[in-house]
């Protein structure tokens, strides 16, 4: 049987030439590391050694602003805290101040001068405002303001069966003061009384009329200033034809 010399196998071979290969190239890696270890260990000694003013600076905190916070600054810094009331002018005066030999104006002149003159901030002008100065009263036919009715309603809700309303759901009734009627004179006053009847409270001064001739709210209040304009100008028609007779009686009379 033959014998073959004792060789080293090819495996081996092979793992010794890839371990040189990857020694070769992790040593530059290696050397760099070393050298940010020992200088690391250098810069601990020193600061340990040294003046711990240094560490400080180093680890002193940063704030968003760019600044050293207030509550750490150091007696050395420049940098002086703001006070309360320096604060509050920031926030309250956040304009600039005008230049020397120019007068200030406020940013909000315009507004504090449309509250001196009675103006609002909805966009109403001059003009608009003269016409709502100009703007009168309206009256009805005779002489009566129309902010003088006092009309009174009410509401009963719908029935769930017919005729689905209740009887007084479109009864309005409207007062009126006899201070507000115009009366040229005293008998056209005792006329109007007499047209009325009951219907005038003596007692408060007013004359309350109701209707609920129509089906509809708006109606009957028309129906009622219809009414009261009729009664006013014919107790005025009575009276001056009233007057006219006793104008003629004498003359007969003669």
């Amino acid at each position: 049987m033959a014998s073959f010399p004792a060789t080293a196998t090819p495996a081996r071979i092979v793992s010794a030439h890839i371990g040189r290969r990857l020694q070769s190239r992790s040593s530059p890696l290696m050397e760099a590391a070393a050298s940010i270890c020992s200088s690391h260990d250098i810069v601990s000694s020193s600061l340990a050694v040294g003046d711990t003013s240094a560490l400080s600076q180093q680890t002193r905190p940063i704030s968003s602003m760019g600044r050293n916070p207030i509550s750490q600054s150091s007696p050395k810094s420049s940098f002086v805290p703001p006070t309360y009331s320096a604060l509050r002018n920031k926030v309250t005066m956040p304009f600039e101040k005008a230049e020397s030999g120019q007068a200030y104006v406020s940013p909000y002149s315009e507004f504090f001068a449309n509250i001196d003159a009675g103006r609002t901030s909805l966009g109403t002008t001059e003009e608009m405002e003269q016409q709502v100065f100009e703007l009168q009263e309206q009256h009805l036919e005779c002489g009566i303001p129309e902010s003088e009715l006092r009309f009174l309603t009410r509401s009963y809700g719908r029935y769930a069966l017919p005729p689905y309303v209740a009887a007084g759901e479109h009864r309005v009734t409207v007062k009126v003061f006899m201070e507000a009627i115009p009366f040229e004179n005293e008998q056209e006053r005792e006329i109007f009384l007499q047209i009325v009847g009951s219907r005038y409270n003596s007692s408060k001064g007013y004359l309350q009329l109701s209707s609920e001739k129509f089906a509809s709210r708006i109606e009957n209040k028309r129906h009622l200033v219809d009414m009261i304009e009729r009664i006013v100008s014919s107790a005025r028609t009575l009276a001056k034809e009233f007057a006219a007779e006793e104008d003629k009686a004498p003359a007969t009379a003669n």
